[in-house]
């Protein structure tokens, strides 16, 4: 069975399938009819669709076979046409050595072209050069620049023409470059006198700055040339002598290079000649670059084109070089409170209002590179510390020696006059100078002052430690020979009252210095530790004392309850009397001791 006779099977089936749920009840009879219509009506639907499907498919056959007929006609054209001009380019070689003489002879009528064009400035070479020059020394330079231009321009256009030529001769561009050699010097001397203006620009722009715009225009000038010779040497290959000039970079190397001599200009004095010399020296450069930088942004921002962003290359500058001048400083090496000094400016005076942040530049130093590396600071600031740490252990050691020799003289210890208190002066001298160098690292930064708390509190430890082992040498030795000492008693009350005050001394220095609200276990515990050092050694030196009073006395205790006790008082009498004599002495001691 075909697929068309499965087709209307299908149909057939379909129908009968309809005809029977529409016929399922006896009243659904009467509307045989209008099921009738309303089917025909379908079909007639249908069937105008179907037709409308067909002819546009034939419709769209039809335009289809008509276009590939006129594409046929097109190839069989086209094929035509590509016969006859093989045809014709057969005939292109013998045309092409037959047109040979005219190739030449227009080559030729080119270079005449440029050379009648050029033949004014060539014969007039010497005359444009010594003219040229004359201008430039008198400072008419848009008038050289023209000169020069013209000059250029000529010896250009005739290499340009031999460069064409398919059988080049070196012979003749040699005698050109030698005939115009003068013009490669006068444009030499018209760049020194350029960059002679430019040295001088934050000078010269206060008087003259037509003077700056003048250079400033010759260069971008310049410029314009050489992205020209650039240009034609991607298409032709052919590049004029000298070019690029690139005198725009080489302005910025001057400006730079002023910029450096100027800031090296600031440097004075020598540290052998006067010890304030890195003070000066910073102070000058300061006032130099305040000063050169309120020019730039209010006299050079008019001269100079937009796009050299002349205040941000000027700010780079200056900031570049004083980097440098500054890391040669620290090569050469610092010594004392000329750490301070530099570690103060770099932090605080550079960035601060009176340089970068002052009202009239108001420069973000932050969008700059740092000055000195952090290494380098890091550097300065431990090699600060560690001289702070060196003079620490030079001076408390000096003041441990003084200490010990005033324990074997043959005074007392003076007295303290509104309370009777012995004491020397040692504790308030160290931490005089401890207050001193942290008064001094306050004005560089908080952190540093920071470390030099920590430094300070390590080195008075290591103090009360050296000061503790000095303190039972002496005892030791006194006990060994009570005779040597006459004065072991007060001295030993001094160092009760010394290691009191140092105590007080250390919580006073914390109060003031301690950053607020910083919570730092590893220091508060170096702190901790240097107060019991100290209440250790108060311990241990009133110990002492009381050692010495019972040798004192231990004779008098063995004879108590013994028959000799009985028959005498001199030994209760001698108690008395020794602790009355040792408890005028004890007076001497501070009210918390």
């Amino acid at each position: 069975m075909s697929t068309l006779d499965e087709i209307e099977e299908e149909a057939k089936a379909a129908a009968e399938k309809m005809v029977m749920n529409m016929m399922q009840r006896p009243g659904q009879l009467e509307k045989v009819e209008q099921y009738k219509k309303r089917i025909t009506h379908k079909k007639a639907s249908i069937e105008a669709q179907l037709k409308s499907a067909v002819q546009g498919k034939l419709d769209g056959v039809s335009v289809g076979l008509k276009q590939l007929q006129e594409c046929l006609d097109d190839v069989q054209q086209i094929s035509s046409k590509m016969d006859e001009f093989e045809e014709f380019f057969k005939s292109v070689p013998p045309l092409v050595a037959s047109l040979q003489a005219v190739r030449e002879e227009d080559s030729r009528h080119s270079q005449y072209v440029t050379a009648m064009d050029s033949l004014k400035h060539i014969f007039t070479v010497p005359e444009s050069v010594a003219k040229t020059k004359q201008w430039i020394g008198e400072g008419k330079l848009l008038h050289a620049h023209q000169c020069l231009t013209d000059l250029e321009n000529s010896r250009d256009d005739l290499l340009y023409e031999l460069h064409r030529l398919p059988n080049q001769s070196s012979h003749d561009k040699i005698m050109l470059k030698a005939y115009f050699e003068d013009v490669e010097m006068v444009s030499n001397l018209l760049e020194k006198q350029i960059k002679l203006i430019l040295a001088r620009t934050l000078n010269t722009v206060r008087k003259e700055p037509t003077v700056i715009v003048t250079a400033l225009r010759i260069i971008e000038r310049e410029e314009k040339k050489d992205q020209m010779a650039l240009q034609q040497q991607t298409q032709s290959g052919f590049m004029p002598p000298g070019r690029p000039k690139n005198w725009r970079s080489k302005a910025f190397e001057v400006l730079e290079c002023a910029v450096a001599q100027r800031i090296e200009g600031t440097r004075v004095d020598e540290r052998e000649d006067n010890k304030l010399w890195l003070i000066r020296y910073l102070e000058l450069t300061r006032q130099l670059i305040l000063e050169d930088l309120r020019v730039v942004k209010t006299l050079c921002v008019p001269c100079f084109p937009p796009h050299y962003d002349i205040v941000n290359k000027y700010v780079d500058m200056y900031h570049t070089c004083l980097s440098s001048s500054l890391q040669d400083l620290v090569q050469n090496g610092l010594e004392g409170n000329e750490y301070v000094t530099l570690l103060s400016w770099i932090l605080n005076t550079y960035p601060g209002h009176e340089l970068m942040g002052s009202e009239e530049l108001k420069i973000d130093v932050s969008t700059l590179p740092p000055l000195l590396s952090e290494e380098s600071m890091q550097k300065l600031q431990e090699e600060y510390l560690h001289k702070m740490e060196c003079n620490y252990m030079e001076w408390m050691e000096k003041t441990l020696e003084s200490e010990r020799a005033e324990w074997g003289g043959e005074r007392a210890p003076d007295a303290e006059p509104h309370t009777a208190a012995f004491h020397t002066h040692a504790p308030v001298i160290i931490f005089q100078m401890i207050d001193q160098n942290l008064q001094v690292t306050e004005t560089i930064s908080k952190e540093i002052t920071f470390k030099a708390l920590l430094l300070s509190i390590d080195q008075v430890t290591r103090y009360g430690n050296m000061y503790r082992e000095g303190v039972i040498q002496f005892k030791n030795s006194h006990f060994a020979d009570r005779s040597r000492v006459a004065y072991f008693t007060h001295h030993m009350i001094t160092i009760v009252n010394n290691s009191e005050q140092l105590a007080r001394l250390a919580q006073q220095t914390q109060a003031r210095h301690w950053p607020p609200a910083r919570h730092d276990p590893p220091a508060e515990a170096k702190f901790d530790a240097m107060l019991a050092t100290f209440q250790k050694l108060r311990d241990e030196a009133a110990q002492f004392l009381l050692e010495e009073a019972f040798l004192d006395l231990e004779v008098h205790f063995d004879d108590l309850f013994t028959p000799k006790w009985l028959t005498s008082s001199i030994p209760v009498d001698t108690i008395c009397v020794t602790l009355e004599d040792y408890f005028q002495d004890y007076n001497h001691l501070r009210e918390k001791n």
